[in-house]
């Protein structure tokens, strides 16, 4: 009677050591879901403000005033992209390839591209030449390609 006690007493605890591990992993996979999330906002973000301001720079758009703002906004969230790739937020969900986290070295030098680029844009646009900023977002754009070329899956 105590053998059968104590094998339904280590069963049991066995089982609840992985009923815990499935929570940590289920915990980690719904914060990876949520990285995920954050990020892809960020990126849209950083792309509507890309578009807005090419837009000025062009002249198909008359909001000069507004070159700043969106090259402040540019500026910060390059100042973010180093965060929001962190390791476990890959998979089918995402276009993130995994070489950003098999090759962090050139992953941060391209980020770092990019931080840079957009600090020339910032410095552009405080100026207010749009041609200035025009050709600044030409060199935030090859930063951005730096990046997505080598670590960015294609739109399937």
């Amino acid at each position: 009677m105590r053998r059968a006690i104590s094998v339904i007493a280590k069963g049991a605890l066995v089982a609840g050591g992985l009923a815990l591990v499935t929570a940590a992993v289920s915990a980690t996979a719904k914060a990876s879901e949520k990285d995920i999330k954050y990020r892809q906002g960020v990126m849209k973000a950083l792309g509507g403000h890309m578009g807005s301001i090419g837009a000025i720079a062009k002249g198909e758009v008359g909001h000069t005033k507004h070159m700043f703002g969106h090259a402040t906004a540019i500026n910060a969230i390059a100042a973010m992209v180093s965060d929001i790739f962190p390791k476990g937020s890959g998979g089918d969900k995402t276009r993130a390839k995994d070489e950003i986290w098999q090759n962090m070295g050139d992953f941060n030098k391209a980020v770092s591209a990019f931080q840079a680029a957009s600090a020339k844009l910032l410095e552009a646009a405080n100026s207010g030449d749009k041609a200035a900023v025009g050709a600044a977002l030409g060199g935030v754009g090859k930063a951005c390609g730096g990046c997505h070329k080598p670590f960015r899956k294609k739109k399937s």
